[in-house]
Formats: structure tokens, C-alpha cells, sequence
């Protein structure tokens, strides 16, 4: 059964529901309830606009029924999609997350690696690093052409990382 919540600073306007929806309260010039459509955003979030006071604003549907119905003592910044699919905002799909638990999740269920060009902080793809691996130039200037640090150079011609790439085993 589905479970209805006031959004806070809309009450008597929009309620979250348990199943994920966003739906407009009954109105004076309107029948009945309303879902609201949402609309994709940034990253495939799903987004849906609010109205009071003749002002439109914008919110992430995963935010707004996380904050209706998941307690967060811990004041946990991010809302995770515990099956990793972004437009399932049912609530038994989210949870609170640090950005450290959504990242380690992330990756523990597929959606990131952490290793390799696929790891969000990487700056250099793999053709990159074969390259550096291959090229007997001082690492100060190897660094330079790649915009990145000496201690990296040494690392990737050392085995301590990208050492899938290279072939070498990892000295770590």
C-alpha cells in the first residue's frame, strides 16, 4: 500500500509517495490528485517542479521522497539508489549515504571502477599510459606532456598503478 507525505514548505500542495511519485494535492481550480510528470536531469536524475507563491522550483525526486520518509540522525549528504537504477525512486530503493558510501557502492555493484580511465579522479586513458610507460624521456618532461605530477610518471614506470596496463605486476 502506498504511503503518503507532505513535502515540508508545501504542505497542502505536493505530497511524496512511498512508491516514488511526486503528486499535486487537490486544488480550488483543480479535481482531484495529480501525479506529477518528472523530468530527466543532470546525470539521469529525475526532477520534478514545484510551484507556491506563483514561484517555480526545481527538486530531485529521490531528495524530496528520501526526505519525507528516510530518518537521517546522521545528516548523511547524499541519497543512494540502493539498485543503482536512477529513475527507481521508490523508498525502499533509497538510502542516506556519505559521498564515500555512494562512491564504494557504486563501484561494489558495477556502476563505477575503480580502476583505470573508468575511475572518476583519472587523467589519463590507457593509450596514455603505454605511452608513458614506453617513453624513456626524463619524467619531469613526461609529466609536463600529460599535465600530470613526476610521482605519477614514476609510478606507472614502477608497477605501482595502471600495472594491468603495462603488464607489470604490482610492486605494492
Amino acid at each position: 500500500m502506498d504511503i503518503f507525505k507532505q513535502i515540508t514548505g508545501y504542505e497542502g500542495l505536493y505530497s511524496a509517495c512511498s512508491n516514488g511519485n511526486v503528486i499535486s494535492l487537490p486544488k480550488k481550480t483543480r479535481r482531484g490528485i495529480r501525479t506529477l510528470k518528472p523530468i530527466k536531469v543532470t546525470f539521469g536524475y529525475y526532477a520534478v517542479d514545484l510551484v507556491k507563491d506563483k514561484k517555480v522550483k526545481r527538486f530531485l525526486v529521490h531528495r524530496l521522497i528520501a526526505n519525507a520518509f528516510l530518518d537521517n540522525k546522521e545528516l548523511k549528504p547524499q541519497v543512494n539508489h540502493i539498485n543503482g537504477l536512477k529513475g527507481d525512486n521508490r523508498l525502499e530503493n533509497l538510502e542516506w549515504n556519505t559521498c564515500s558510501e555512494n562512491q564504494k557502492h557504486a563501484i561494489r555493484i558495477g556502476l563505477r571502477s575503480a580502476k583505470g580511465e573508468k575511475n572518476s579522479q583519472s587523467k589519463l586513458t590507457k593509450d596514455q599510459v603505454l605511452e608513458i610507460f614506453k617513453d624513456n624521456s626524463k619524467y619531469g618532461i613526461i609529466a609536463e606532456k600529460y599535465s600530470v605530477s613526476v610521482p605519477t610518471v614514476s609510478d606507472i614506470k614502477r608497477g605501482y598503478s595502471w600495472c594491468s596496463v603495462t603488464g607489470m605486476q604490482s610492486i605494492k
